[in-house]
């Protein structure tokens, strides 16, 4: 009977050991993901996420958005503090491997006006662009500096990482709304069900 017992306090802790190794795994690249886009290195960043993703918007594209993103002379933003918040348990569905992760991090953004932009259009284009950042942000997490004309949004967001065994090489996909029918063609209804 002691020997039973200790087989299976060895059997339980080798599965927790295991189960934190794949959560640290899938925290450990993901943030390696973040940081390649908090430093701009795009084509790193493609290397991160899921390679069917690339079918539907080619990966030079997508690079070539983002890049163009980052240097509008229109708008300038930094990524500050970014932190994965929590990895879910994985689970297997349709012989891939799943875990939702939440991750936060806060923004700086600054949009340029025209140069002879009034105050009233000033004010209108603060206004909208604040209402747009509180609808998609919630509007406790979005404050506007009015001597700077910039914003610091608070965002937290919802991502999915998949592995074809469960414990390496983890890809990664985030949840947006506006993207459901891209999603679906890329994980398996049942999961997004759950969300």
């Amino acid at each position: 009977m002691k020997h039973f017992i200790l087989i299976v306090c060895f059997l339980f802790a080798s599965f927790t050991i295991h189960a934190q190794d794949y959560k640290s795994t899938i925290k450990s690249t993901f943030s390696e993901y973040l940081d390649a886009i908090v430093n701009s290195d795009f084509e790193k960043a493609m290397d991160y996420m899921l390679p069917e993703f690339f079918d539907i918007i080619p990966r030079a594209q997508l690079v070539s958005i983002m890049e163009q993103t980052f240097n509008n002379p229109q708008m300038s933003f930094k990524i500050r503090n970014p932190e994965v918040l929590h990895v879910e348990d994985a689970q297997e569905i349709e012989d891939k491997f799943y875990a939702m992760l939440t991750y936060a991090n806060d923004m700086d953004m600054q949009l340029k006006g025209e140069e002879d932009e009034t105050e009233e259009q000033k004010a209108m284009r603060t206004g909208l662009t604040q209402a747009a950042f509180a609808q998609s942000f919630g509007k406790d997490n979005v404050k506007y500096n009015d001597s700077t004309d910039s914003y610091t949004i608070h965002a937290e967001k919802e991502v999915i990482a998949i592995s074809n065994n469960g414990t390496t090489d983890w890809k990664f996909i985030v949840l947006e709304n506006r993207q459901n029918g891209m999603l679906e063609k890329l994980v398996p209804t049942a999961l997004l069900e759950q969300n």
